[in-house]
């Protein structure tokens, strides 16, 4: 069996786990930019309200409407945090699932060079072969001739 043969079934695995290193990080990445665009939108809300707040005092707010506000007002506010702590692990995990392919994907392009460097020397061995054959039966038909003379 040639070398490239039994290291073959080892390059496909590799090539399986490139694929799916790949995708987890496209998934990590596309999470990540969610949860950015939900603190966005979070942000944006907290920004409307506030501006809806002070135009609501200005018409001359309740006291339980205003304290009301000021308790959601809290709530959003803990929403912001805990968003933004989401795109703390977001980013970690984006950031580990693209080392983690790259790291396959260094190793598969390690092995398909060691393969291509087998084959070439496979070819080489192969036309050292074919090429003292040839001599050898060149010789052997230049020795069959008889001798003029």
């Amino acid at each position: 069996m040639k070398r490239e043969k039994r290291i073959d079934s080892y390059r496909c695995s590799l090539e399986g786990a490139e694929r799916e290193r790949a995708g987890r990080a496209r998934l990590a990445e596309q999470r990540a930019r969610d949860a950015r665009a939900k603190l966005c939108d979070l942000d944006h809300y907290r920004a409307e309200y506030l501006l809806g707040l002070g135009k609501r005092v200005a018409d001359g707010m309740s006291g339980p409407a205003l304290r009301d506000y000021h308790v959601f007002l809290g709530r959003l506010d803990e929403a912001i945090i805990q968003q933004r702590q989401a795109i703390v692990r977001c980013d970690t995990e984006r950031d580990h699932d693209q080392r983690r392919w790259r790291e396959v994907a260094i190793q598969l392009k390690a092995v398909s060079a060691v393969i291509e460097r087998w084959r070439v020397d496979e070819r080489v061995i192969e036309g050292r072969t074919e090429q003292r054959e040839i001599d050898e039966r060149t010789l052997r038909q230049h020795h069959a001739l008889p001798m003029e003379g």
